[in-house]
């Protein structure tokens, strides 16, 4: 069983063709995603993914070798996919300052021991993500748009 991706874009990239998994490498040099007991013995891992891409590094034929094989396809053959879906659509500033102050509205207390009002542990994570969209618009104004 390899990876399918689920995150934004995963139907325009055709999520169901890319399922990335960890080759084993056979003595004899044929590459299998089965694994039975005739495929036990094997020399390494490549990289391979439904579509047909397979990558360009052979990994040793141990757990760090096989982790090695799945950041390849990710890194080499599903961001590239994703990224190049992304730059297809602009999202302007306003939108994302409107989705700002919505998180920051959607906020919520609870007491403390002293009953002062404090933000939850969820809220603040929420609060920390708002406020980093709000620092890289920051900085994309500050850099004419480019970072």
């Amino acid at each position: 069983m390899g990876t399918v991706y689920c995150g934004p874009f995963a139907e325009a990239v055709g999520y169901h063709d890319h399922e990335g998994y960890s080759a084993r490498i056979l003595p004899d040099g044929t590459e299998t995603a089965i694994w039975t007991y005739e495929t036990r013995e094997f020399v390494g891992y490549r990289a391979h993914c439904e579509c047909g891409w397979r990558g360009r590094h052979r990994y040793a034929a141990t757990d760090e070798g096989e982790q090695l094989a799945d950041e390849e396809w990710d890194r080499d053959h599903l961001r590239p996919l994703i990224d190049a879906e992304a730059q297809r659509y602009t999202v302007p500033a306003s939108r994302l300052l409107d989705f700002t102050r919505e998180l920051r509205e959607s906020l919520t207390t609870t007491d403390d021991e002293q009953g002062r009002p404090m933000l939850t542990a969820h809220c603040q994570g929420v609060l920390h993500a708002a406020e980093q969209l709000e620092r890289f618009l920051d900085d994309l104004a500050q850099n004419g748009g480019e970072l």
